[in-house]
């Protein structure tokens, strides 16, 4: 129950200070002997049991001790000045004098000069000696015993109320503390009460979408399935997630527009049989290169054309293109630029004939018989205009429809183009698990594709009361998606609305969120505070720390570990996906990068997957 050194005594330490704290109920400071061994042993993340007021009604002699946590911790040593405004000479040699006494105490505390100081959170709970857990009841008693519990009670602490075999859950990885603490998350709350990844540049945000994708969607045997959609505008996760898109059967990957695919991809999939295999070797080796690799995985990149050679064979890169546009429609999305300037009174006369444009050809498609239609109706009222800057915008339109009429954009074969209500049946069929990685060249109508497609599975379950299997949006850069501040006339208003309308009201019809950036103080506030799952880390700008405190209920405390974590070390918070409600859980997640690389070999050996030849 409780942890014990090499000496075999238990690691004991004493509650110095409570105090009132607005974000975590209270703040305790315990101080511990220091040793070596102690200073290696207890460390943030750590369950401290300290004895409490209560008083067990059915048995007053039993004591009851709460449970805290570790959020931070430093050594001290009282006889190195805190304070160095004094003598300079005089501060180095205390300093120097007391140095001596760090590596003399391994085991044994000889010294009372040094202390490990910590500070902790409460975690709302209390034990007894019997190890019974109950909610907690009573302060702690300043002055008392803190003593560390060990590694079985701290597991029990850090998963109460989960059963592994009977919950829906996901092992996300060790306390960073001891590897021997596995942290499980309920992946049903955390789909469906929507999840944050915050941290800053470095951090390996990417890495954890990675990460937390592949456990979601690989190691839930028997469990029901869920469906991830990642909206990818960086486009690095083709690479992060292409052991899923290649193994799993519901997976793929979805272009939106022609044009975000190489050439020799639409070329591949125009050509049939012989002529089709052909071209795999150029558009595999094309897609490999125009991926964009971790710097882990960069030397491995010819080993991808395979990869992508077995995308393409089993038809997982499919390519969503909008409706043609019609004259009427361009005409009416143009109007501002057309007539951008002060045009006075000739602003009446122009917009007489934008109108006009606009409502005859509303259903008329770009072509060169419909263009010179147009052109003759301009050409018409241009005579009776007769103002010099009226006439300079009947010249910019004549010249923007000219321009769109003759632009050379790529066109989707049908051989590998989908839609958007086959896209949301495949959402809402319950066989197995899915997953779709969404790239765009062009960000703005990633954005719009975005709210289209979110817009389409959120009114199909609401007309229909279907609320399985859980799909979720991951919003990759979500600052880029739902900004906080942006023109009500961008792109952005479209993504912001999606996401707004799915954290709000989605998860009543299975529908959630994920959001993922570096920047949180440029979030939507309301769309930050709807999830209800977090893992953070380095957060260096203040504003960034408050953001996340305002939203969560996390105090500064929290936070101070985070500035020591390396790449791949986590603080995970949560109101209902963890065993602890709101309590701060530091984890180290599995690398993405050692997965995927681990995967290739296993490819490479096992399924003997192969470089396309290349024609002769």
């Amino acid at each position: 129950m409780y942890a014990k050194g090499s000496n075999g005594k238990e690691i004991v330490g004493t509650l110095m200070t409570i105090e009132e704290d607005p974000n975590s109920r209270y703040r305790f400071e315990i101080w511990f002997d220091y040793t070596r061994e102690t200073m290696n042993t207890v460390s943030e993340g750590a369950m401290v049991a300290i004895p409490n007021f209560y008083l067990d009604p059915e048995d007053r002699n039993q004591e009851w001790s709460s449970v805290v946590e570790i959020s931070t911790l430093l050594p001290v040593h009282y006889a190195i000045a805190q304070n160095h405004s004094g003598f300079p000479g005089f501060l180095e040699e205390a300093a120097r004098s007391a140095a001596q006494d760090w590596i003399d105490q391994e085991t044994q505390s000889t010294d009372d000069t040094t202390k490990i100081r910590c500070i902790a959170i409460p975690t709302n709970l209390m034990m007894n000696e019997k190890g019974d857990i109950r909610e907690e009841q009573g302060l702690p008693m300043v002055g008392h015993k803190a003593r560390l519990l060990d590694t079985e009670t701290t597991e029990r602490f850090a998963n109460l109320g989960i059963e592994r075999e009977r919950d829906d859950v996901a092992r996300i990885g060790p306390l960073i503390r001891d590897e021997s603490v596995s942290i499980f998350l309920r992946v049903e709350e955390a789909l469906r009460t929507h999840f944050a990844v915050f941290g800053y540049t470095g951090a390996g945000k990417s890495n954890l979408l990675s990460t937390i994708i592949a456990k979601f969607l690989s190691e839930r045997d028997g469990k029901p399935p869920v469906k991830l959609i990642v909206l990818d505008l960086m486009g690095e996760f083709s690479v992060l997630l292409m052991d899923l898109l290649v193994d799993l059967p519901n997976a793929r990957f979805l272009a939106v527009g022609p044009e975000t695919l190489p050439d020799s991809v639409l070329e591949y999939y125009k050509a049939t049989g012989q002529a089709r295999e052909h071209r795999a070797s150029k558009a595999a080796e094309d897609l490999a290169r125009t991926s964009l690799y971790p710097k882990a995985i960069k030397a491995r990149q010819d080993d991808f054309i395979s990869a992508y050679a077995c995308l393409l064979s089993r038809n997982k890169i499919r390519i969503w293109q909008e409706a043609e546009q019609t004259i009427g429609t361009f005409v009416r999305e143009k109007r501002e630029e057309i007539c951008r300037g002060n045009m006075g009174s000739e602003a009446q006369a122009v917009n007489l004939l934008l109108d006009r444009v606009a409502q005859d050809f509303i259903n008329t498609h770009f072509s060169r018989d419909a263009l010179q239609q147009v052109l003759e109706v301009i050409q018409s009222a241009r005579q009776n205009l007769g103002v010099r800057t009226a006439i300079n915008n009947v010249t910019k339109l004549e010249r923007m429809l000219s321009e769109e009429a003759g632009a050379d954009r790529p066109v989707a074969p049908q051989a590998c183009r989908v839609t958007i209500p086959s896209i949301v049946s495949s959402l809402n069929d319950a066989n197995g698990a899915a997953l779709t990685v969404i790239q765009a060249a062009d960000p703005d109508k990633l954005r719009i594709f975005a709210q289209n497609l979110g817009t389409a599975i959120y009114n199909e379950r609401r007309k229909s009361g279907q609320i399985t299997p859980l799909v979720t949006f991951i919003f990759d850069e979500a600052d880029e998606f739902i900004p906080l501040n942006f023109d009500k006339d961008s792109s952005y208003a479209y993504s912001t609305a999606i996401a707004m309308t799915l954290a709000r009201r989605g998860r009543k019809f299975g529908l959630g969120i994920g959001i993922a950036t570096q920047r949180v103080t440029y979030l939507n506030t309301s769309i930050m505070a709807q999830p209800h799952t977090y893992f953070i880390s380095k957060l260096p700008r203040k504003s960034d720390r408050e953001r996340v405190c305002e939203a969560f209920g996390i105090s500064e405390d929290m936070f101070r570990q985070t500035f020591k974590f390396k790449k791949g070390n986590w603080l995970l918070v949560s109101h209902d996906a963890t065993g602890l409600e709101s309590v701060p859980l530091p984890i180290r997640t599995d690398n993405a990068d050692e997965r995927i690389l681990k995967w290739l070999d296993s490819k490479r050996d096992e399924l003997r997957l192969q470089k396309p030849v290349a024609a002769s």
